[in-house]
């Protein structure tokens, strides 16, 4: 297969994700790595095998061999780097969250669109195959017609270090715990409900952290099918408490992506009542001893999976590749609009704490953008 040239831009903790990942495609490889300190670039591209190093953006895209860049840059970076790549004929796939502000978002896919090139959004536990079960299971009406859900993502705000701090500062990261711990989770959300949001109310704290940012965060979501949800998180926990929940009128899903714990013993976990010969055998198949469990006059509808570990990032640098040469991929990445709803919800949600109010969304384009003071 001809492979496609990836460049990555920024060669901080993030890189270390996605670089090996790129080389773990069969359709994709590392072209070059591209930082400002070219001391930091040299390492990176020297451990995962990259080409080239670049101390510029502008000198990357000079680079015909590279087809497409990852933009792993802080926050406030990402609308100035995806449009300078998308005006340059490349493809983007941009680090969560797409950007700071809504306006920005747009801007960033108006610019992909004029120049007729691919926007992904960094979501990759979309292709985590928990996740993927889980999706297929909603499509084949395992737990019937969704109405309600619950997601909490929790963790100890110095557990991941950057080397430039930048999640604790707001002007750079657009918030902390609303748009780093629980972006992947509306995105979820959106992508398992096939669903999108239609108001929010939230309570956004600073209770304990020394950054004064965003540490307690509780929101109440409704989608426009009509499901109610909460999405939950802090940055104080001593571990990772991770779980998002699911319910319908024939069943239920428990999903983990993050960790597992002694409260959330397995990856995925469905509870349905369908019958045992009437559900797909994609999903009796993953189930051991489904065998035992169907004989079991006590069968009582649990089905608990341990899917086989996937690099979510390798898929998502994958279907990016496709994206970049037109192929259909075998299953779509979050795009530029899938990130343009996610900033969309975070920034009704800031609107709602300061308005103690239920935020609607759709928002409009040039809605103002404000953020809570926690001081």
């Amino acid at each position: 297969m001809d492979k496609v040239g990836i460049g990555i831009l920024g060669a901080g903790s993030i890189a270390h994700y996605h670089a090996p990942a790129v080389g773990k495609t069969a359709n994709a490889r590392l072209v070059a790595i591209c930082d400002p300190d070219r001391k930091r670039a040299g390492q990176v591209a020297e451990q995962y095998g990259a080409e080239k190093i670049y101390t510029s953006l502008d000198e990357m895209l000079r680079d015909p061999a590279v087809e497409g860049v990852v933009v792993c840059t802080p926050n406030f970076m990402h609308r100035e780097h995806t449009e300078v790549c998308a005006k340059a004929g490349r493809g983007v796939l941009c680090e969560k969250p797409i950007s700071i502000t809504l306006d920005e978002a747009l801007s960033m896919q108006k610019a992909a669109d004029e120049a007729g090139v691919p926007l992904r959004t960094g979501f990759n536990q979309r292709f985590l195959n928990q996740v993927k079960l889980a999706k297929f299971a909603i499509e084949q009406g395992v737990i019937g017609e969704i109405h309600a859900f619950r997601s909490v993502f929790s963790g100890k705000w110095n557990n991941y270090f950057d080397e430039t701090n930048f999640r604790y500062l707001p002007e750079q990261s657009g918030g902390t715990t609303i748009n780093d711990n629980l972006v992947h989770r509306y995105d979820m959300i959106r992508h398992l409900l096939d669903d999108d949001f239609e108001s929010v109310v939230a309570d956004l704290h600073h209770s304990v952290i020394p950054p004064v940012v965003d540490d307690n965060v509780h929101m109440i979501v409704r989608t426009r099918k009509g499901a109610r949800g909460t999405f939950a998180a802090d940055r104080f926990s001593s571990v990772i408490a991770d779980s998002t929940d699911i319910y319908g009128t024939k069943g239920s899903i428990h999903l983990v992506t993050n960790a597992v714990s002694p409260f959330h013993a397995v990856p995925l976990a469905i509870n349905t009542t369908v019958a045992p010969e009437e559900l797909p055998k994609r999903l009796t198949g993953a189930v051991y001893p489904f065998a035992k469990a169907r004989a079991n006059p006590a069968w009582t509808g649990w089905m608990s999976f341990w899917p086989e570990f996937n690099d979510a990032y390798a898929e998502q640098v994958s279907e990016f590749a496709d994206a970049l040469r037109g192929r259909q991929a075998t299953h779509v990445g979050a795009t530029g609009i899938d990130g343009i709803r996610s900033q969309e919800l975070i920034q009704a949600a800031y609107d709602s704490q300061i308005d103690s109010c239920w935020i609607s969304l759709p928002l409009t384009q040039g809605t103002p953008y404000r953020m809570p003071s926690y001081s």
